[in-house]
């Protein structure tokens, strides 16, 4: 499944670039460029999902629980 997020890219004052998703604040990237930024929070919103679907399976184990996917509109 291809999930789409929307990240800021923000240029810095001291040189190079910050991009955050907006979607998954734990995420951060950093960079000389906006590609290097733009990979870097990539390389974080991987690890972040990684660390989700580590908890969402640990708590499927623990309980009782069934996964249900719903779509939400846009509110854009």
């Amino acid at each position: 499944m291809i999930m789409h997020y929307t990240i800021i890219l923000d240029a810095q004052a001291e040189g190079g670039f910050t991009a955050r998703c907006v979607e998954l604040s734990e995420a951060l990237g950093r960079g000389s460029t906006q590609g290097e930024a733009l990979a870097s929070i990539r390389e974080s919103i991987e690890l972040v999902q990684v660390a989700y679907s580590e908890v969402l399976h640990k708590t499927i184990g623990a309980v009782n629980s069934e996964i249900i996917r719903i779509e939400v509109a846009d509110a854009v």
